[in-house]
């Protein structure tokens, strides 16, 4: 077996004059740095500044170290703030010294770069200082964004002063500064003479012949930021949305052409979401396809946006192929089912389908777009929209029994999913007799030993029972005319619940609880004289809980009906 000859390193290792060749070079080339940095201009300020810096931007300083350190910093820099503002390791120190300075302070690094906002706004660097200006002088808010005024179609398209531009409009402008800064981009006559007014929509009223100028002006301005892609800031979709509302039917529907793979990019303020309904509501089938094609990456996040939802539930409403629904959208949101029906923004997506404009499920702005867009939708639309809504239900209640069943246990007792509880029941197709069996095994749960926990007295699960027992007799008030009747195929819900309360011997200790859905079963034309026959003989010792009782409303019912 051959020996492994053992390499001798020692030869490798670095002599000790090239250790120290190679420490004294790296000292030379550090010396030589810094001279370079003292013959830039204001270069020794910069230098001292620097220094300062590095422990004035210290998060675990101490409060009186850092007020001193702010105020040797001030001394440093008064008088100087503007000659070294736009270097990239100067903007790192102003945004430090905006972030832990005294209102003062702040403000006279403010006073000091009045009339250069507009260049700071277009700087890499010098952007990050006036939004923390925006952020910590509230003083001179006004002044900066007034800065822009003559200047946002311009910087609207630059990358930097764009970013800067969305601050002051999404944040902290006012109704009024707001329209300042977009009625730019309507027309050069916007822009000159400011007016009073805060919409298109009052200038339009008062003068309707400035509509065509003011389309042709938005035309010319948003068509190249579409081609571009840049359609991210909220000043856009307030452009966007008005030339979507007042440009005439050729016009609109070139910009749809233009914008329909940008639509998913627009949805998280709540003018974006209007202008994406308006999208699909006016575009052609063609159109909606696309845009809906183009959520498909995005579906969940789009499904939990707080105003994003609502462009789906458009695409609910006017698209007619719903099998290309079902393919685009709800097979997938079928997957996800569980987690959009625990999301505040998701579940309306699966409960509009069930029950249609609901204001429980619809939030009021998306409501009333629906509502003003019903014209427009009955010409451009051609499905009967009961039976689109009839096909749209199929498509999603397997996976909403499917979930209901495995989750109506819990579900129930809470808010919101208990109201998904509550639709998949009532309005769900299919065999839904899993998910009622959990109720029932609820209801044969003591009473006495659960108190208010007990699925017929929490606030949220006794609702879902009422209701289901109502349902049995009378079809439920739909905000909805495209509403079909409750399916055939429902469980007999009154005559089940009162069947579980007499196996379980709890129908008295219910009605002396001060159920609801007692009072439901003697409501109802279905069990009301059986349960009545039931509780007459302990109509005393009702009447004696309700004395007892805070609230009386629900005992006087039962008594009422006894």
């Amino acid at each position: 077996m051959a020996v492994k000859e053992v390499k001798d390193k020692s030869k490798y290792k670095r002599k000790p004059e090239a250790k120290e060749e190679a420490e004294s070079r790296g000292q030379r080339q550090k010396q030589q740095k810094v001279e370079r940095q003292r013959a830039e201009p204001a270069g020794e300020l910069k230098l001292q500044v620097r220094k300062l810096w590095e422990t004035l931007r210290r998060g675990d300083l101490d409060a009186e170290v850092r007020k001193a350190k702010m105020n040797e910093m001030m001394q440093l820099l008064e008088g100087h703030i503007k000659e070294i503002t736009f270097k990239h390791d100067m903007s790192r120190v102003m945004q430090t010294c905006l972030k832990y300075g005294n209102d003062e302070q702040r403000s006279q690094i403010a006073r000091e770069l009045m009339g250069m906002y507009l260049d700071l706004s277009r700087s890499l660097y010098g952007r990050h200082i006036l939004i923390r200006m925006l952020k910590y002088c509230s003083k001179y808010r006004a002044e900066i964004i007034k800065a822009f005024y003559g200047s946002v179609r311009k910087l609207v398209r630059h990358k930097d002063a764009a970013v800067v531009l969305e601050e002051c409009y999404a944040v902290y402008a006012n109704a009024q500064q707001k329209w300042d800064l977009v009625a730019e981009l309507y027309g050069n006559e916007f822009a000159v003479f400011k007016n009073t007014a805060k919409s298109l929509d009052a200038i339009l009223e008062a003068s309707p012949q400035k509509r065509d100028t003011a389309m042709n002006s938005l035309k010319t301005t948003l068509v190249p930021l579409l081609e571009k892609g840049t359609v991210q800031y909220s000043i856009v979709h307030r452009a966007l949305l008005d030339y979507l509302r007042f440009a005439d039917a050729k016009g609109r529907q070139e910009v749809i052409e233009t914008m329909r793979e940008l639509v998913v990019e627009i949805l998280h303020t709540r003018e974006g979401a209007h202008a994406g309904m308006l999208c699909l509501l006016h575009g052609t089938p063609k159109d909606r396809k696309a845009i809906l094609k183009s959520f498909k990456p995005y579906l969940q996040r789009v499904c939990c946006e707080e105003y994003g939802y609502a462009v789906l539930v458009e695409a609910l409403d006017c698209i007619d192929d719903t099998v290309f629904v079902n393919k685009a959208v709800l097979q997938d949101v079928c997957g996800m089912m569980g987690e959009l029906l625990n999301d505040q923004y998701g579940r309306r997506i699966p409960l509009y389908i069930l029950s249609g404009r609901h204001p429980h499920f619809v939030g009021s702005d998306a409501l009333k777009i629906l509502a003003d867009g019903d014209a427009v939708r009955a010409q451009t639309s051609k499905k009967d929209p009961a039976l689109r809504r009839k096909e749209l239900t199929a498509f999603v209640s397997p996976s909403m029994v499917q979930w209901a069943a495995e989750n109506t246990s819990k579900a129930i007792f809470d808010a919101q999913p208990s109201q998904a509880v509550n639709e998949t029941l009532l309005r769900a197709h299919g065999d839904k007799a899993a998910a009622w069996q959990r109720v029932l095994d609820l209801i044969h749960m003591d009473i006495g030993q659960l108190g208010n926990a007990h699925v017929l007295l929490n606030a949220s699960s006794n609702r879902v029972v009422t209701n289901c027992i109502i349902a049995e007799h009378t079809q439920p008030k739909g905000a909805d005319a495209s509403l079909p009747s409750l399916p055939e195929t429902n469980p007999r819900f009154g005559t089940d619940v009162l069947q579980a309360l007499e196996d379980s011997g709890q129908l008295v200790a219910a009605a002396c609880a001060g159920a609801f859905p007692v009072r439901a079963l003697l409501d109802s034309p279905v069990t009301g004289a059986r349960t009545r026959r039931l509780l007459q003989p302990h109509k005393e010792r009702i009447a004696e809980a309700m004395r007892s009782a805070s609230r009386t409303r629900v005992f006087e019912a039962i008594l009422q009906q006894l």
